[in-house]
């Protein structure tokens, strides 16, 4: 039995380079326990499914960071990150945004950043990599 596919999201998005910024087309679509993410730019189409919509997005940011490209949403930004409650409660829409000080904000992971933010946006590695480092320090 299939499962109805139920589109969340649909917009417009910013795909960043070093040297500019071009447009592109996100769809976000939820099927029964699946999440795909498809960023389209161009001629050329990225698509992912995974258990949970930031996972997904990860998948996709990999291939965009083949071209150079990095999609401007709070979800591909170095100090963004899930818990894993909101992975599995929430289906990875919302992630913390971790302040240097302070308490973190929640952000839905396809919400847009401005070209003023673009210095935050990262590779899926280096977000990681960040992320792990501040699970340390917090554990320490």
């Amino acid at each position: 039995m299939s499962q109805d596919l139920e589109v969340l999201y649909d917009k417009e998005i910013g795909l960043v380079s070093d040297e500019s910024a071009l447009p592109g087309r996100l769809v976000g679509e939820f099927s029964g326990t699946e999440y795909t993410v498809r960023i389209t730019y161009g001629t050329r189409s990225s698509e992912h499914t995974s258990w949970n919509f930031f996972e997904a997005l990860a998948q996709v940011r990999t291939d965009l960071e083949r071209d150079g490209l990095k999609p401007a949403v709070e979800g591909a930004c170095r100090d963004v990150y899930p818990s894993r409650m909101a992975l599995e409660m929430g289906g990875g829409r919302r992630a913390y945004r971790w302040p240097l000080s302070g308490r973190p904000a929640t952000v839905d992971i396809f919400d847009d950043i401005p070209p003023e933010g673009y210095a935050r946006l990262s590779y899926v590695a280096e977000q990681h990599d960040l992320n792990t480092q501040r699970r340390r320090r917090n554990h320490e």
